[in-house]
């Protein structure tokens, strides 16, 4: 048995990748809500058998009032030494009544970290409420 050339793969992930993506856009045009959210939920089911990593997304205002999220400001402080070094794009704030600045990750920026033994991905990113 011949080992497949590599154009070939790309070839076949690419037609792959295409169709999947065929297949959801008829999927989100044509099928009823309940009946996507049955099937969005499998296929994120599915994914995860083939994804190892986790993800956890901590917001940065909780609430009704919007309050700023304690969990986001401590991982926000922990990660400003962090991020010093190791960040590409940084954003500066001024603190309430204080004269010095706290640098954390820009928007879309990501930073290894290491705890305890375990490689942490952590990544900024933006996301907009609809509502």
């Amino acid at each position: 048995m011949t080992p497949m050339p590599m154009g070939h793969l790309w070839n076949n992930v690419g037609s792959l990748m295409a169709t999947a993506m065929f297949v959801w856009a008829i999927i989100q045009q044509y099928f009823p809500y309940h009946l996507r959210a049955h099937i969005e939920r499998y296929a994120y089911k599915f994914l995860g058998f083939l994804n190892p990593y986790i993800t956890i997304i901590f917001p940065e205002y909780t609430g009704q009032r919007l309050r700023k999220s304690e969990a986001f400001t401590a991982i926000q402080n922990y990660l400003s030494s962090r991020t010093s070094i190791r960040a590409k794009r940084l954003k500066a704030e001024a603190i309430k009544n204080s004269k010095s600045l706290v640098l954390s990750m820009d928007d879309n920026e990501e930073v290894i970290d290491e705890f305890q033994g375990v490689k942490i991905w952590w990544t900024s990113s933006k996301t907009r409420n609809h509502s």
